[in-house]
């Protein structure tokens, strides 16, 4: 028979052949369809020039209706290495995988697909059907178990080797469903061999001791039986090397490594089911390990909704690692994949982290950019390596000297870590500093002490070890409180600024909600956004909050007094700094007081320090007349800091209107109206 013109690859050559020797018998079986009235066949879309040239002409005997040399009635798959490992690696029986052969072929051969279209005798389809295939290759199995083959808990559909396509606008009867052979599983038809087996590379840097070796132990046992599913939870943050480790230990066993990420919210279920599948797909034909990232679990709902049940059917199919990155363990994950280990990825002590600094930042930075940074962030080794690299990329358009090398990082800290934290909180900077500020002495002297402690945690904590001795309640939680005007929020951002963070102002009607646990679990988003974005927290009128708990007389009670006590706890347990202001201290919970680490009470100024605040409230271009009595504003008017900028302001805008000039009147006229406003005049 001369040689068909199918243009194979080298591989699917004789799976091709196979398949048009069974078209040959089908069409012999049931070529009848294809006739007439009249008992002349209709060429439709396809002629039957190309039919015979396609399938070859010229043996002796002919069929009765189509005039074609007779095919084997049953003969076996030929054998391939690429189907070979298919059926081994997904557990196909014969016909299961001549089933795949059939429905894979269109996809490898344009002659067959279009010679499909002419075998199948209906053009308004254009995939092959289950009836179709199963006619066509059924043999001695039967029609029956051909049709069996493809029910969702077989292997084809099971592993998604196939899918089932109805015809548009309806659903009809299953066999007359399309059969579509994802373009993967068609590629690795083609294929000659497994491929390589990937190279171990190591992480590019440190990872934790105990995660390596108990990750170095599930590697090996994944090699010597690779049919067991080993659940594991990769705890810590992103950026400590959680999925190049397992790449690597794995890598170190000839096994390969899949994953997949979970993008939202808003999460698309659909998109998720096919990056799901296919990565299972792949994982199991390599003999690979499969990764889902959802490093929102445990406090998203809804990407636990989505994902959990998903994990647990495929569990069922699955064989080797299925490993999920997480900040902190979710315990329904092993209540759906049980035996589910966690692997805990700690965040590098400060040694650790100033290695990474000068490594990244090389020899040619100064020391103390590194020694900066570490007082300034906790970062895993990840953020250092983007923020290093983002700050490089930037120098080939501005120049970055030593000394506006920690701004530029810092930018580049903040612009790489991935948080949330706007949703309930909004950044709060000043362009004050110490030298702005009013205050008695004493006062000011607790506040430089906040500064230091802020300055220099990673050095008591770490360095030292007194993160050894202290297990928790390392933040530095602060309270300020005293009258409203008197600086409390604007010492926060000095101090803010000082240290090299970024304030965030925590927005409490955005966390207080109506629903029983809601109230919880954003404040929990609130403090692990914070601890991602390495930000100090600001709670204005923190009493609306951080309320006494009361007796309990109604269920209104109890719940307020659950979110109180919720509160304690996860602040103890926050370790980055957090300032809370109250105009009203004796209102919050006496224990909340007992785990702030500093409570500062700010006084309205005396006269003295009323007068300094008049007279630095001016700024430098601003033109003041002669003859202005500071010291007589701060006696006259007994108004706090807050109201003192007020009038300052008031007086400006009356001096625009004039001649342009702060005078010693416009300044009385403010004053006073500032004091009308407060209805104390």
């Amino acid at each position: 028979m001369p040689e068909s013109p199918i243009h194979p690859g080298p591989s699917s050559h004789a799976l091709l052949t196979w398949t048009l020797r069974r078209v040959r018998h089908h069409l012999n079986s049931y070529g009848y369809r294809l006739t007439q009235d009249g008992g002349e066949l209709s060429d439709l879309f396809v002629s039957l020039d190309e039919v015979q040239r396609v399938l070859g002409s010229g043996e002796a005997h002919r069929a009765r209706y189509l005039g074609l040399p007779e095919a084997a009635e049953d003969e076996p798959l030929p054998a391939v290495d690429s189907l070979d490992t298919l059926r081994r690696r997904f557990e196909l029986n014969e016909l299961e995988a001549r089933l795949l052969v059939a429905a894979a072929a269109p996809g490898l051969s344009v002659d067959i697909d279009r010679l499909y279209t002419f075998a199948w005798a209906d053009f308004t389809r254009k995939r092959p059907s289950m009836g179709f295939l199963a006619e066509l290759v059924a043999g001695r199995f039967g029609f029956p178990a051909a049709l069996d083959a493809f029910a969702a808990d077989r292997p084809l559909r099971r592993h998604n080797l196939i899918a089932l396509r109805h015809s548009e606008g309806g659903d009809g009867p299953l066999n007359h469903a399309g059969v579509v052979v994802p373009e993967a599983v068609l590629g690795w038809l083609r294929a000659t061999a497994d491929g390589a087996p990937p190279r171990p590379t190591p992480p590019d840097h440190p990872v934790d001791g105990d995660a390596h070796r108990l990750l170095t132990a599930v590697a090996r046992q994944m090699a010597l039986d690779p049919t067991e599913v080993l659940p594991l939870q990769l705890v810590g943050a992103p950026g400590l090397g959680r999925r190049s480790l397992l790449r690597a230990v794995l890598a170190e066993r000839g096994i390969g490594l899949r994953a997949v990420e979970v993008e939202g919210p808003p999460y698309d279920a659909a998109a998720f089911d096919e990056a799901l599948d296919a990565a299972a797909r792949a994982a199991r034909y390599e003999g690979a390990a499969l990764l889902v990232a959802v490093d929102a679990l445990p406090d998203d709902d809804a990407l636990a909704e989505l994902v959990l049940p998903r994990l647990k059917a495929l569990s069922e199919s699955h064989r080797g690692v299925l490993a999920l990155t997480v900040r902190r363990p979710d315990p329904r994950v092993p209540q759906r994949l049980e035996g589910t280990l966690d692997v805990l990825f700690r965040q590098p002590d400060v040694q650790t982290q100033r290695t990474l600094w000068r490594q990244a930042l090389g020899s040619a930075v100064p020391a103390e950019v590194a020694e900066t940074m570490i007082r300034r962030f906790d970062l895993t080794p990840g953020t250092i390596q983007g923020a290093v690299r983002a700050v490089r990329h930037r120098a080939r358009f501005e120049p970055v000297s030593p000394a506006t090398m920690p701004a530029a990082l810092s930018d580049a800290v903040r612009q790489h870590t991935l948080h949330t934290l706007r949703s309930f909180a909004e950044p709060v900077e000043t362009t004050l500093d110490w030298a702005d500020i009013v205050l008695p002495d004493e006062t000011v002297q607790t506040l430089r002490e906040i500064e230091l402690q802020a300055r220099h945690r990673h050095l008591v904590f770490d360095t030292w070890g007194f993160a050894d001795k202290i297990p928790y309640g390392r933040g530095l939680a602060c309270l300020f409180s005293g009258p409203p005007g008197t600086g409390k929020t604007m010492m926060a951002g000095i101090i803010a600024r000082s240290v090299g963070l970024v304030m965030y102002r925590v927005d409490v009607s955005r966390l207080v909600s109506k629903w029983v646990g809601e109230t919880e679990k954003n404040l929990s988003r609130v403090f692990d956004e914070a601890e991602k974005a390495q930000a100090m927290l600001l709670f204005d009128e923190a009493d609306s909050l951080f309320a006494k708990r009361t007796e309990v007389k109604g269920a209104n009670d109890r719940f307020a007094n659950m979110e109180v006590n919720y509160l304690l706890q996860r602040m103890e347990r926050f370790e980055g700094m957090s300032i809370l202001t109250t105009n009203f201290e004796r209102s919050l919970d006496d224990a909340f007081k007992r785990r702030l680490r500093f409570k500062v009470q700010f006084m309205l100024p005396d006269a003295d320090e009323r007068a300094l605040l008049w007279q630095r409230m001016v700024p430098a271009r601003m033109r003041v007349a002669d003859g202005v009595d500071w010291s007589r504003l701060g006696r006259v008017f007994k108004l706090s800091g807050g109201g003192i900028k007020n009038a300052v302001l008031r007086a400006a805008f009356l001096a625009a209107d004039g001649d342009g000039v702060l005078t010693m009147q416009r300044l009385m006229t403010a004053g006073k109206a500032e004091l009308r406003e407060l209805g104390r005049l």
